[in-house]
C-alpha cells in the first residue's frame, strides 16, 4: 500500500459529517485487515482516512483515534492572525526584555519633565520711585490680577532689589497667580508712569516678562512634605477664590479697557465753576465749541464735561488712538476763553464729578445729535423744568434758614 504525503491530503470539506468513531477499529491487530488504515514510516504512526476525506491518527498513549491536524488550515489561521511588523519566530531573551521596559521608562519620564515645564507668572519691573513700598507696588500691579502670596507668611510675593548699602534701586519681580496676568500687566503697565505724572529714576517704568533665571523662579523642590502640601493647597484655595473676578473673560475685558482708553483725551481748564452757576444752560455752549475744535483732529464720538470739577475737567473720546494723540499735541498748552489747556490722554484711573442723572441724560442727548425740531423742544422743557426745581428747592433752603 502507497504511504501517502501529509502535504498531498487535500482539506477537509467545508461542513464533513462527523465521522463514526465507534466504527474504527481499535485493536492493532485489526488494522491491517481494515483498507481504509495505512502506515506512515515518516510519522511512524497509523494514519485512516474515511470515504469523505477526513483523516485521524492513532494515539498509541491513548489507544483510540484522534482527528489530524490540517496544516494549511494552521497556516491560513495564522496569517489571519498576523501581527505587522511583529516577528512570530523571534526569541525574546529576558535582558532583551529588560533593555525594553528601560527604554518605555525613561520615555515616560522624558513625558513628565515635558508636562512639568513651568509657565511664567512673574514680570521683572524697573524705574520704580526710589521711595516706593511694597504696599503701593502692589496696589499698582494688582489691577492686573491676583498677585501670589508666600505660603507662610501670606506676604505678596513682590521682590524689591536693592544696592550694596540695602537701598531700593528701583527694579521688582512681580509674582501673579496666573499667567495671563502677566501679558497684561506688560500691556497695561510698560512705558507708563508708575505715578502720575511722576517720572521714575530711567523715566517711564518697563515692565516686562521675568527671565527664569530669577531666583524667586525657581522650581518647586520634588520633595514636599505632607505639612507644606497642605499649606499649598490652602493657600491656592486662598488665591483661586480671589480669582472670582479675575476670569479669562475678564482678562480679556481688561486688555480691550486697556486699548480703549487710548482714544480718550482729558482736558483741563476748559470753563469755570462760576460760568456754569451763572448760566446752567453754558454747558451745551462749551460742550459744542469743544466737539467742533475737536472734529478738525479727528472724528470725536463723545464730549463729556464734568461740572462738579474746579479745574473745568472735559473728556473727549476719538475714533482712533492716532487722532486722541494728535488733540494731546495741539491742545495742550492752548488758551481756551483764556486759560491755558492742560491735555493728556486718560489713563482709566480718573474719577471726575459730574451734575445729577437729570442733567447727564440732556447732556448725552445732545451728544448723540438729537436735532429734530420735537426732540428739541422737548430737551428745552426738560432743563427749564430743572431749573424750577432747582429755584424751589433753593427758596425752601433760604426759608429754613430763616
Amino acid at each position: 500500500m502507497a504511504l501517502r504525503d501529509p502535504e498531498d491530503v487535500p482539506p477537509p470539506a467545508p461542513a464533513p459529517a462527523p465521522a463514526p468513531l465507534a466504527s474504527f477499529p481499535q485493536d492493532p491487530a485489526e488494522f491491517d485487515s481494515d483498507p481504509r488504515i495505512s502506515f506512515s514510516k515518516l510519522d511512524n504512526k497509523f494514519i485512516l482516512e474515511t470515504e469523505d476525506g477526513q483523516e485521524f491518527e492513532y494515539d498509541t498513549a491513548l489507544k483510540r483515534w484522534i482527528p489530524t491536524v490540517d496544516d494549511a488550515l494552521l497556516e491560513q489561521q495564522r496569517q489571519a492572525y498576523k501581527v505587522e511588523g511583529v516577528d512570530e519566530n523571534e526569541v525574546i531573551t529576558k535582558q532583551q526584555l529588560k533593555k525594553k521596559r528601560k527604554q518605555q521608562a525613561s520615555a515616560e519620564e522624558e513625558n513628565q519633565k515635558a508636562k512639568k515645564q513651568r509657565v511664567n507668572t512673574a514680570v521683572y519691573v524697573t524705574s520704580i520711585p526710589l521711595d516706593a513700598t511694597v504696599d503701593e507696588i502692589h496696589d499698582v500691579f494688582c489691577k492686573c490680577g491676583v498677585i501670589a502670596e508666600e505660603i507662610d507668611s501670606g506676604r505678596p510675593r513682590i521682590k524689591m532689589y536693592t544696592d550694596e548699602e540695602g537701598k531700593f534701586k528701583g527694579d521688582a519681580l512681580v509674582v501673579y497667580f496666573r499667567p495671563e496676568s502677566v501679558n497684561l500687566a506688560v500691556q497695561m503697565l510698560d512705558d507708563s508712569d508708575f505715578r502720575l505724572g511722576v517720572k521714575g529714576p530711567q523715566g517711564p517704568m518697563k515692565v516686562q516678562p521675568a527671565d527664569f533665571s530669577f531666583k524667586s523662579q525657581k522650581e518647586v523642590p520634588d520633595k514636599v512634605s505632607a505639612r507644606d502640601k497642605k499649606k499649598i493647597l490652602k493657600k491656592t484655595q486662598k488665591l483661586n477664590s480671589k480669582l472670582a473676578v479675575w476670569d479669562d473673560d475678564d482678562i480679556a475685558a481688561m486688555a480691550d479697557t486697556s486699548s480703549r482708553w487710548e482714544k480718550v483725551v482729558i482736558l483741563k481748564h476748559m470753563f469755570t465753576l462760576k460760568e456754569i452757576d451763572e448760566d446752567p444752560a453754558v454747558i451745551l455752549d462749551i460742550k459744542e465749541d469743544i466737539r467742533d475744535e475737536c472734529s478738525k483732529i479727528g472724528e470725536v464720538t463723545n464730549v463729556v464735561l464734568f461740572d462738579k470739577e474746579p479745574e473745568g475737567v472735559v473728556s473727549v473720546r476719538f475714533s482712533d488712538p492716532e487722532a486722541a494723540r494728535q488733540c494731546v499735541r495741539i491742545m495742550d498748552g492752548r488758551y481756551f476763553a483764556g486759560t491755558r489747556v492742560e491735555a493728556y490722554i486718560a489713563d482709566g484711573t480718573e474719577r471726575f464729578k459730574k451734575t445729577n442723572e437729570k442733567r447727564a441724560a440732556l447732556e448725552d442727548m445732545a451728544e448723540r445729535g438729537v436735532d429734530a425740531e420735537q426732540d428739541e423742544h422737548r430737551r428745552l422743557e426738560d432743563f427749564g423744568s430743572w431749573l424750577e426745581s432747582q429755584r424751589e428747592s433753593e427758596r425752601i433752603v433760604e426759608s429754613t434758614a430763616k
